[in-house]
């Protein structure tokens, strides 16, 4: 999710991307990982309404769906392209433009989903309150952690290089406890990020053919070798304190 105050990454260039990102958010290793652990960390949590905030084109929520069919899924967007392809793919769900940093929905639901998305965000902890007022049960949310490396602040509009002990406690100043953590990616997924830096855009986004397919589950595979500590990307479980 993109928001104002990042003059490399604008508004337009994340308006494009949902067009280049579909097939990543599929059958890319790091988004495989990333709805694996999600999974795994809301493991015997119980929701009947699931919200998620930067949805894109609704990867996440079918997922959920495939799991939990009953549930009542909703996704927010900050630009429209991405949600073109979610309402196809999910027609029974509710999806809204909303700018996070600025604004909320008025109701609240079980479970919140906020993926990568307050990394984004300038005035992110206006936006975990924001998340807070539509929380009834649970937050999950993933960001990474480490460097603000100038090269995703170009290519993907990262404005935070989040520490743990920094973004724990945000969650906690906008009335989150984290009840469940996982801090993923050390040693494979952090050198794997660093790697991509001197990629061409290209190796990850557009369309994902057999030959791209088979090289990223082969990664998908290597990232298994991920140790449960020292990773770069976090995953927090909470609910309002």
């Amino acid at each position: 999710m993109k928001e104002q105050g990042v003059t490399d990454f604008n508004q337009n260039d994340y308006q494009k991307g949902w067009a280049i990102w579909d097939d990543m958010k599929t059958y890319g290793p790091v988004s495989r990982h990333v709805r694996r652990l999600i999974f795994k960390l809301l493991k015997d949590i119980p929701f009947a309404s699931a919200l998620d905030v930067g949805c894109g084109v609704g990867t996440l929520l079918a997922e959920i769906k495939t799991r939990h069919p009953d549930t009542r899924l909703a996704g927010i967007e900050y630009v429209e392209s991405g949600l073109q392809v979610a309402r196809e793919r999910l027609p029974e769900a509710e999806f809204k433009i909303l700018d996070l940093s600025k604004g909320h929905l008025a109701e609240k639901f079980e479970l919140v989903l906020c993926i990568d998305v307050l990394e984004h965000i300038e005035d992110d902890l206006a936006a975990m309150r924001n998340l807070a007022a539509m929380t009834g049960k649970y937050l999950l949310v993933v960001v990474p952690l480490g460097p603000l490396f100038e090269v995703e602040k170009v290519r993907v509009g990262h404005v935070h290089g989040y520490s743990l002990k920094e973004f724990d406690g945000k969650l906690n100043q906008a009335g989150f406890k984290v009840i469940r953590a996982i801090q993923w990616g050390f040693p494979v997924y952090n050198a794997y990020r660093r790697l991509l830096h001197h990629l061409p855009d290209e190796a990850t986004t557009g369309k994902y053919g057999a030959g791209k397919r088979f090289v990223s589950s082969l990664l998908y595979t290597l990232f298994y070798l991920s140790l449960p500590f020292g990773g770069e990307r976090y995953f927090a479980l909470c609910t309002p304190a």
